[in-house]
This record gives C-alpha cells, sequence and structure tokens, in this order.
C-alpha cells in the first residue's frame, strides 16, 4: 500500500502536467506546501520506484506506473467531492481539503459505490472530469473566459483552481459551473473585465478570468 505522501505527490506532478511538459520542483513545492529540499528527496525516490520520470533542469513526469496510481486518487478525490457537495451539503471552496483527507481512507469499492449512488457523474463540482474505472479520462473542450470576446453568450464549465480564496470569491459573484455570463467589456492595460453573471454585473481581474473555463452556449453544460 502507498503512503499518502506518495499519493499527494503523484496526483499533484498530475496536475501540474496537464498544461505544462514537466513539474517543475518549484512549482512541486508551491502546491504541496513544502521545502524544495523535500521536494527533491521525494523525487528521487519515487523515481527509484518507478513512478516518475526526473529530467535534469527541466522537472519530473509521470511514468505509466505513476500515472495509474494519479488518476486512482484523482477519481476518489472528485467523487467524494461530489458526494460531499450533493448530498452533504458543502460548498464547492469547503470540499478540497476535506475530500484530501478523505481519498486517501477510500477503498476503490467504496469509491465505485459512490459512483453508482451518485449517477456515474463526468465531473466534479469545480469541473474537473473524473477518472472512469479503467483509468481513462475524457477530454473537456473550453476556453478560458480571460480569451473570449465582448457580447458572447458563454456557460462556466470548470474553475482550474483549488485555492479557497478564489473559490469563495468566485462563487460570492456567481462564477461557478453552470452559471452564465456574457462579457460586456474588457478595460484597456489589463483591466479588469465587466462580466454580466445571470443578471448581476461584476467586475473580474483577468487573472482570475484566466481560471474560469467556458464555453459558447449549453451543449457541453448538458453532458
Amino acid at each position: 500500500m502507498l503512503s499518502e505522501s506518495t499519493e499527494m505527490y503523484l496526483k499533484a506532478v498530475y496536475r501540474l502536467t496537464q498544461h505544462e511538459s514537466y513539474a517543475a520542483t518549484s512549482k512541486l513545492a508551491a502546491e504541496l506546501g513544502v521545502s524544495p529540499a523535500s521536494v527533491s528527496e521525494k523525487i528521487k525516490s519515487l523515481a527509484e520506484q518507478g513512478y516518475l520520470i526526473h529530467e535534469w533542469r527541466e522537472g519530473v513526469v509521470l511514468t505509466p506506473a505513476g500515472r495509474k496510481v494519479a488518476l486512482n486518487i484523482l477519481r476518489k478525490h472528485r467523487l467524494v467531492s461530489t458526494f460531499l457537495v450533493e448530498k452533504v451539503g458543502y460548498e464547492i471552496d469547503e470540499v478540497y481539503q476535506e475530500a484530501c483527507n478523505l481519498e486517501h481512507a477510500v477503498s476503490d469499492h467504496l469509491v465505485n459505490r459512490l459512483e453508482e449512488m451518485l449517477g456515474f457523474p463526468k465531473v466534479d463540482p469545480l469541473g474537473n472530469p473524473i477518472p472512469n474505472r479503467d483509468g481513462r479520462v475524457e477530454p473537456r473542450h473550453y476556453r478560458m473566459l480571460s480569451e473570449m470576446p465582448v457580447g458572447k453568450a458563454l456557460v462556466v464549465q470548470a474553475l482550474e483552481t483549488v485555492d479557497q480564496k478564489r473559490l469563495t470569491y468566485l462563487r460570492s459573484l456567481g462564477l461557478v459551473p453552470g452559471s452564465e455570463v456574457v462579457i460586456q467589456d474588457v478595460a484597456p492595460f489589463e483591466g479588469p473585465l465587466t462580466v454580466l453573471v445571470g443578471k448581476k454585473k461584476v467586475a473580474i481581474a483577468p487573472a482570475l478570468a484566466g481560471i474560469v473555463g467556458v464555453s459558447n452556449g449549453s451543449e457541453e453544460h448538458k453532458q
């Protein structure tokens, strides 16, 4: 049985390599809240065990064995998160740490039963795809709110962050998966976006708009 630390590291590498070729040591340290020295030592150990490949001056990537572990723990995390939001009443900004605590304790059998009870959801409350029992992840197709033109009707599909403060703020604005939004204006020189969320007009910084995934219309939202 793998340690909780190993599962956390492999999950973090998976997350970081979704948009980059390698997971840098510094970013792993920031993601996990540990020192770069601790990360370097753990990387060496995981590479020796066959879970990571460490490219000098580049960073790390998962081996097939490491990817299998990462997807399994992500499956547990995202199904537990879905359960806590849909059945227990947690908000999307409250659930991450609770799911992190539980993901290492639940068995594959229990998670499979949760999946059945929840109706085999494809995504978690943040819009992240839930790996299936075979470790396959269905890709999601959306663009970031910061990239979209003024005046186009959009639907929020995903929030690409686990930072509680950012999630709390986005939720307070109504920018959560399923919300209908329209960009009304973009201030020059990296100024804020003015966005109509339902019937409420809000201002959002480009950096935050850059973690809000949206699609044109409602087709993707209905999946």
